[in-house]
């Protein structure tokens, strides 16, 4: 690594449209694991056909995601959560 240049690399949790609430849970669980190690993670949820239409369930869907990993550990969003081509995407970092 050079000087200066922050520790970590980027983990990717992808969520999917139609995911489960335990499966939030366990994805949140490995979340928790790579923000310990110091890892950023970009959370993806992809978006496909009709759901594009839907952006506000996947957001929804999100948002759950983020309030369980909230009541594991602290963390802050260094991006944003944005609509991008392929779907929906943020990146958190620990607090």
């Amino acid at each position: 690594m050079n000087a200066g240049t922050k520790g970590g690399a980027v983990k990717s949790i992808r969520l999917t449209f139609n995911i489960s609430e335990n499966d939030i849970k366990t994805k949140a669980l490995a979340a928790e694991k790579f923000l310990k190690k110091g890892d950023k993670v970009k959370v993806d949820l992809p978006l496909r056909g009709r759901q594009k239409g839907l952006i506000s369930v996947g957001e929804q869907k999100i948002e759950k995601f983020l309030e369980i990993l909230g009541s594991k550990i602290e963390y802050k969003t260094e991006n944003e959560l944005k609509k991008e081509p392929y779907g929906l995407s943020m990146i958190i970092i620990k607090k």
